[in-house]
């Protein structure tokens, strides 16, 4: 099967991560990347984002730049008519992210947002019990976040934009990966409450907020202050039951949730996309979908 060269534009944590998972799956090779920081890395760095889009051994585009930045590197993808999967959020602002889908709608490029949990195990498996009626008809929604510290530990290398409330805050960053499987599971929402704090950075500390989908209301209490980097848990409760998913990777049922899916999953579904075929990545409208209602969040707090 056809291996594709991945050009990797915003080599912080993220697109290290990337790299490798990316190198160790058989369909995918880095053939080039660029980092104003030029760290160590097993493929060559190029001069510039423009760089990496052309040269002709780059077959698709992932960039994990700030979003600030995602517009522009969208807009060199499209008109090389080069594939690309956007780090979320698919942009800092919302005209931009509009713009983004415009762009890709236009040159009519296979494109996705990389939210983990688009084709992830858990929530695949998750999103089956729900739709299957296992437990019952869908009566609410909870998400329960906290934080040992925003930026989390391990991302105090991944640049200072995390920690600033133009680009960064844990809303955007992680309330954004499940939004994003709330809307895929109930359809679109609108924010009845929201109530923020935030801190001397201007970043979010505490966010409480109710989205009501059609038939649910889906309620976020996050915040930080907790003993781990991150503690999540992701609960749909129905008539007859409940399943959530915990830090991330965790499926708590005490039902039959059907087989596991493998690690490679989300990339898997990358490669189904890049060979034309049905695939379960967010689309490019999802990311839009995701960030106008995480930015109405802030924007309301």
């Amino acid at each position: 099967m056809k291996r594709y060269g991945i050009g990797i534009i915003g080599l912080g944590v993220m697109g290290r991560e990337m790299a490798e998972l990316l190198d160790a799956h058989p369909r995918f090779q880095v053939v080039a990347g660029f980092d104003p920081q030029r760290p160590q890395v097993t493929f060559p760095l190029l001069g510039g984002a423009a760089a990496v889009v052309a040269d002709s051994r780059v077959e698709a585009v992932y960039t994990a730049t700030p979003p600030g930045y995602h517009e522009e590197i969208v807009r060199l993808a499209a008109a090389a008519k080069k594939p690309i999967l956007c780090e979320k959020p698919l942009s800092s602002t919302i005209p931009s992210a509009r713009h983004c889908c415009a762009l890709v709608a236009a040159a009519g490029i296979p494109a996705a947002v990389n939210f983990s949990y688009a084709a992830r195990d858990v929530a695949v498996r998750l999103t089956q019990v729900v739709k299957s009626g296992k437990i019952g008809t869908p009566q609410s929604v909870h998400l329960h976040v906290r934080f040992g510290s925003w930026p989390r530990g391990w991302q105090s290398g991944a640049g200072a934009w995390l920690a600033q409330p133009a680009e960064g805050g844990f809303t955007r960053e992680v309330i954004s990966h499940f939004v994003f499987l709330a809307n895929r599971l109930f359809g679109s929402g609108k924010i009845i409450s929201c109530d923020i704090e935030r801190g001397a950075a201007g970043t979010e500390t505490k966010l409480v907020a109710t989205i009501q989908y059609s038939a649910i209301r889906f309620t976020i209490d996050a915040g930080i202050g907790g003993k781990r980097d991150d503690d999540n848990r992701f609960t749909v409760k129905g008539r007859t039951g409940e399943i959530s998913i915990v830090d991330w990777s965790g499926l708590d049922y005490a039902g039959d949730a059907g087989p596991s899916l493998p690690p490679t999953s989300q990339l898997d579904a990358l490669a189904d996309m890049l060979d034309g075929k049905p695939h379960q990545l967010a689309t490019f409208a999802e990311g839009l979908a995701v960030a106008e209602l995480i930015e109405a969040l802030l924007a309301a707090g």
